[in-house]
């Protein structure tokens, strides 16, 4: 069951990337309005939230300074005007730190207006309106919990999993008539998920497959990109034998099932629109492929964040010395950049100000992790994050998220 946590999650994610088509096809919140697998979802999603923010905004009576306005101009500045945050704070005549606060406080009045729009408590509640169905809906939160809690000792290897579902599902194959086909390309690195999770999400999609390629041709394609591995499942374009086949209601369920033990994996499936051949694109991040520039002279603070990091899509280089900071960013090009301001040899805070300054590192992520609680100084001098020591796993993981990941995944 969503919770109205997880819309507001997923609601600011979505606003965030309000000019970005593809993430915003992907989002769980199309799917959640009716809109998944049209041609014009982004479209229609982006109209939606657009429409939502100026839904708010106050009649003429209102006072100017109201609580109304500043919680609509925190939006509409932000996301409509596309403003920066700084810009904001200065529209709003307030400080930046105070800005965030007003924007948390617009986004749940934003997501409580569209939750009451959309009459998301009695669509939810269909699935879960009996006894039996709250029961299912608890038992699979229990069977998955154990998926969050911590990554696996051993990372998925994609390889020996593809091949025992191809040896699972060729038995399905022979019975539906269907030619499966695997192939993997070049090396597939790890990924930071648990093995069963990986093999029955595919199971699944590939199971939808064969009911939807009667007599056809099922192909899965494997291969990594960046720091992703990606696997495609589809029923073979051009196959004169191929048909679409109508979903069924247990298509339905397989699929979510999929969705969400990929999710919980830190990954997202991508599905073909409805009428069209079935098609589905798993992406997954590689074990690893992320790389962070973690700078604190602290050896034992550099050792802890490494074991944070363990068994996750982050990859950590670290420094002790804030003169190679710069040096190191250039030539790593980090995803991430997590940052120690109270070092004796130079002053973090001109550490920030020369990578923000740089051409080539300005575009980075700057995460401070600080025993001072400066965070609003953080902000002002350009960090996109901020971790007051001592730093939790959860806590440590989640700001390197809130910078990278997509919507609706796990931290990994």
């Amino acid at each position: 069951m969503l919770t109205r946590e997880a819309f507001i999650r997923h609601l600011r994610n979505d606003l965030n990337h309000l000019q970005d088509p593809d993430y915003l096809r992907r989002s769980p919140l199309a799917a959640l309005f009716g809109l998944a697998n049209r041609f014009d979802t982004p479209a229609r999603l982006h109209a939606i939230l657009v429409e939502g923010i100026e839904a708010l905004e106050p009649s003429s009576e209102e006072p100017e300074q109201s609580r109304a306005w500043r919680l609509y101009d925190a939006l509409f500045y932000r996301y409509v005007q596309r403003f920066p945050q700084e810009e904001v704070a200065r529209q709003l005549g307030v400080c930046t730190r105070h800005v965030r606060r007003e924007q948390q406080a617009a986004l749940e009045v934003l997501a409580l207006h569209l939750w009451e729009k959309f009459d998301l408590d009695a669509m939810l509640s269909q699935t879960a309106s009996t006894p039996e169905g709250k029961a299912q809906a608890q038992a699979l939160s229990a069977e998955l919990a154990w998926l969050q809690a911590a990554p696996p000792e051993v990372p998925a290897d994609l390889d020996q999993i593809l091949g025992e579902v191809r040896e699972l599902m060729q038995l399905l194959a022979a019975q539906h008539s269907v030619e499966l086909r695997v192939a993997v390309h070049g090396t597939l690195p790890p990924v930071p998920a648990y093995q069963v999770a990986v093999t029955q999400a595919l199971l699944n999609l590939l199971s939808v497959a064969m009911q939807r390629a009667k007599g056809g041709a099922v192909v899965v394609s494997a291969w990594s990109l960046s720091a992703q591995v990606q696997v495609r499942v589809e029923v073979e374009p051009g196959t004169a034998r191929a048909k679409v086949v109508p979903a069924r209601s247990d298509d339905t369920a397989s699929l979510a099932m999929a969705r969400t033990l990929i999710n919980t994996c830190g990954g997202e499936i991508e599905l073909a629109p409805d009428g069209e051949p079935f098609r589905a694109i798993v992406r997954m991040p590689a074990l690893g492929g992320l790389p962070v520039l973690v700078i604190d002279d602290n050896e034992d603070a550099l050792e802890l964040l490494q074991r944070y990091a363990s068994g996750t899509r982050y990859r950590l280089v670290t420094t002790r010395d804030p003169e190679q900071a710069l040096s190191l960013a250039e030539e790593l090009a980090p995803c991430l950049i997590v940052l120690d301001v109270m070092m004796p040899q130079v002053d973090g805070w001109k550490v920030l100000a020369r990578l923000k300054q740089s051409p080539r590192t300005g575009h980075i992520p700057v995460i401070v992790c600080t025993i001072l609680a400066q965070e609003e100084l953080a902000y002002a001098v350009g960090a996109s994050g901020f971790l007051e020591k001592p730093v939790t796993r959860q806590a440590f993981l989640a700001a390197l998220d809130r910078q990278y990941a997509p919507a609706g995944t796990a931290p990994r």
